[in-house]
């Protein structure tokens, strides 16, 4: 009575590395999460039969026909990712959140500008996709204890112990899921100051500034409709700025004043163009757009809040694509982590489309917001992210 069943078993090399973006496959060898489930048909091929005769009895009909069909290899995936870039940013993610403590884990992106390529990408909390059923995070094993301590006060409480072992069983899977999430794409925040260089490539492009601009900060500015202050980070005020210092100080006023020259109608439209109110189209699984004003709801008040990066809400992927627009030459790609798709021979059978969505902004605007963005890391305050002996 004894026999043997073939299986087989996905193994994942790295471990954790980009275990967010790679995802895993389950019991059966389907894709659950990630490229594994995005690209799940691509990958798994087909597989191979016999159709051969029988009796009402299932038994063979020698002599009758039989046909054979061969297996198919599924297609290879070859990634936009670089291994020694995706080391160096979870190397560092791991070193920043250890130092921080950050309660809610974080994410980081590396992106080619030219073509929004993914070179990296890590979101925290982590996990091994080849045991993704364990709790990497001590956060989440310490919330999971905490929730299943209380579902155990209340055992007696539950109408069946079925019932008991059912929400025990969901608080688990749910703990696992926010393991496995990615954030980078599934997850928004308010941007803040990281969205500034879109506010200035937007007003250099209509015209409504130059790099002869001046602004006078006193430390805050009253916006009409709003009767407090919006301050700045220095209390004591910045005084007088030509742009490209307004910029290197990330001075609220001056880009408060910035976003009410161009208009509401006029900044919502560059909202749009540069991507951040649709889902940025990632081949990855969970893509999901931001969190902002409808047009006719956006009034002065919120385009003044908006100009500097607050009240609304936008993805970490949505960002990074919008600011490789204003630098690239003005250019909107499609993010993507698969380059091309090979067949079992290594004949390409898929490669990605590179052709831009759309020109958002000139080049000659996205030469001066570069020329800018460089002042920011060299004289101003974004002197942390300056790399010595490089421009």
């Amino acid at each position: 009575g004894v026999h043997l069943n073939p299986d087989s078993k996905r193994y994942y090399p790295y471990n954790t590395m980009a275990a967010n973006v790679l995802g895993f496959v389950n019991i059966e060898n389907e894709g659950a999460v990630g490229l594994e489930v995005k690209y799940d048909s691509d990958l798994s091929g087909e597989a191979g039969m016999t159709v051969s005769a029988k009796n009402n009895r299932g038994q063979p009909m020698l002599f009758q026909y039989e046909q054979y069909f061969d297996a198919e290899d599924g297609s290879d995936l070859v990634l936009t990712m670089d291994i020694n870039v995706q080391i160096a940013l979870e190397k560092g993610m791991e070193s920043m959140l250890s130092k921080f403590d950050a309660a809610k884990g974080g994410t980081g992106i590396v992106m080619d500008v030219n073509t929004a390529a993914i070179l990296g990408m890590a979101s925290y909390p982590n996990y091994d996709s080849n045991q993704s059923g364990v709790l990497y995070d001590e956060k989440l094993k310490s919330k999971l204890e905490a929730q299943l301590a209380e579902l155990e006060e209340k055992r007696e409480s539950y109408e069946s112990e079925e019932k008991y072992e059912e929400a025990v069983s969901k608080a688990k899977t749910d703990t696992l899921k926010s393991q496995w999430r990615n954030k980078c794409i599934d997850s928004t925040y308010e941007p803040g100051s990281t969205f500034k260089p879109i506010t200035l490539a937007a007003a250099l492009e209509e015209g409504v500034i130059n790099m002869n601009s001046t602004y006078d900060c006193s430390g805050s500015l009253m916006v009409k409709g709003w009767d407090k202050p919006f301050n700045c980070s220095r209390t004591s005020g910045h005084g007088h700025q030509v742009l490209k210092e307004a910029v290197g100080n990330s001075c609220n006023p001056a880009f408060i004043s910035i976003g009410l020259a161009m208009g509401t109608d006029r900044f919502y439209d560059y909202m749009k163009d540069f991507g951040l109110m649709d889902k940025t189209g990632v081949d990855l699984q969970g893509d999901v757009g931001g969190i902002f004003s409808t047009r006719e709801a956006f009034t002065t008040l919120d385009l003044a809040c908006y100009a500097f990066g607050q009240n609304f809400n936008v993805t970490p992927l949505q960002l990074i694509t919008a600011q490789a627009a204003c630098i690239n030459g003005g250019y909107l790609y499609q993010p993507h982590v698969v380059d091309k798709e090979l067949d079992s021979d290594g004949n390409v059978v898929k490669q990605h489309d590179a052709t831009p969505v759309r020109q958002v902004i000139s080049e000659e605007t996205s030469a001066t917001v570069r020329e800018i963005l460089e002042y920011v890391v060299s004289d101003g305050g974004g002197r942390n992210g300056q790399v010595a002996g490089y421009r």
